[in-house]
């Protein structure tokens, strides 16, 4: 694993180069090179890495194909907010079918969010949108959750900026009656449900309400 990363002065905004370089080593350490890179020319630089990946376990037999989404730079300036043993900064990775330019830009609004804002991000945190931000699905409600898949977990353990850890959230999208449960019940009995109805990683704009 790569050394942690160099020193960063906390709170500015302006892109570090060498901090954007070494993140992309840290992914690529555990995906290899990505197939596509989306470079942002906002001066809050937040670019997307695509890393193509076969989803189905090497133990099974088969193919399901999709990309591992990462964003970089996000995590150059601390959320507003944080509070507890949250981690103050983030880098927001979504598993899907391809890198369409509408996935692309929901990511990137995401990473920005905390910062327009002014509020943080972490496990089970959610946004909630007035209408479907993705073509072809009735949700409408950001969830964030942690990775369960090995090289995505090592990926955050090896991400460290001024002595600060930084997340990694999944991007996921539920439905009204799930964020209804999680607001009733807590995150806990929906994550239950994500594991009896064998919740598909790649995500499916045509996926059933499991509520």
């Amino acid at each position: 694993m790569l050394s942690r990363f160099t020193k960063f002065m906390t709170g500015s905004n302006s892109p570090s180069p060498d901090l954007y370089r070494q993140r992309l080593a840290i992914y690529e350490n555990e995906l290899d090179e990505p197939e596509y890179s989306f470079t942002d020319s906002a001066e809050r630089r937040i670019d997307i890495h695509a890393f193509g990946r076969d989803f189905v376990p090497v133990c099974q037999e088969g193919s399901d194909e999709g990309y591992v989404l990462l964003t970089n730079g996000m995590s150059e300036q601390r959320m507003p907010g944080v509070r507890g043993d949250a981690k103050p900064r983030a880098e927001l990775m979504w598993y899907v079918r391809e890198p369409t330019p509408e996935i692309c830009d929901n990511l990137r609004w995401l990473a920005n969010l905390p910062f327009i804002d002014s509020t943080w991000f972490g496990f089970g945190h959610r946004v909630a949108l007035p209408r479907p931000p993705v073509a072809g699905t009735e949700f409408q409600t950001f969830l964030f959750l942690t990775p369960i898949i090995g090289p995505d977990k090592q990926i955050a353990e090896a991400l460290e900026i001024a002595g600060d850890p930084v997340e990694v959230l999944t991007v996921n999208l539920i439905s009204r009656q799930e964020l209804g449960l999680i607001k009733t019940r807590g995150l806990d009995p929906f994550l239950d449900l994500l594991d009896e109805n064998d919740y598909p990683p790649i995500f499916d704009p045509a996926r059933k309400s499991y509520v």
